[in-house]
């Protein structure tokens, strides 16, 4: 409610002086030889409005990025996440001897496709992707997901396995 009194203030401040000259008495009573400036008055005039009406509307723009950020962000790292485990499960089954890709991965080759796919998107792909996914084993967990695997898969037969393998790297270098 205040604004709109504040707008209407401003509003008639503004119009009092084009009131004034727009007045065809006021016209008459002038010397037929002055020639008003609209054109430096009206320039002046915008100027500081301009000034004032520029940086609101840079403000007004980078609050709306600002709420729409977070909700775009979240987009973009689900689609970058959704696309590291499909390397990941690519990159398994072309690593794996005996699969290939787009054919059904047997329960016995299932654990290796898993984890070599899983150490795929551990080294390459940047961290806050491989935390969104939820870890090592978060990431083990959705390219099981992802694969096209036989019934006879199951998690504990083809990811318990594949987890054991993932954490045994780590043992050696220990």
């Amino acid at each position: 409610m205040m604004h709109r009194i504040r707008a209407g203030l401003a509003l008639a401040c503004t119009s009092l002086p084009l009131a004034a000259f727009a007045d065809p008495a006021c016209a008459a009573d002038s010397a037929p030889g002055l020639a008003i400036p609209w054109g430096d008055w009206l320039v002046g005039l915008l100027q500081p409005v301009t000034a004032i009406l520029v940086p609101l509307a840079a403000a007004a723009v980078t609050a709306g990025v600002a709420r729409v950020a977070p909700w775009a962000a979240s987009v973009l790292t689900r689609d970058r996440v959704e696309a590291a485990i499909r390397a990941g499960a690519e990159f398994g089954q072309n690593a794996v001897a005996g699969t290939a890709r787009g054919r059904t991965v047997s329960a016995d080759l299932g654990a290796a496709v898993v984890a070599a796919g899983a150490r795929h998107v551990l080294a390459t792909a940047p961290a806050h992707v491989v935390r969104t996914a939820g870890g090592p084993e978060g990431v083990a967990a959705r390219i099981f997901r992802a694969l096209p695997l036989d019934p006879q898969a199951s998690a504990a037969n083809v990811l318990a396995p594949a987890l054991t393998q993932l954490r045994e790297p780590d043992k050696r270098r220990a």
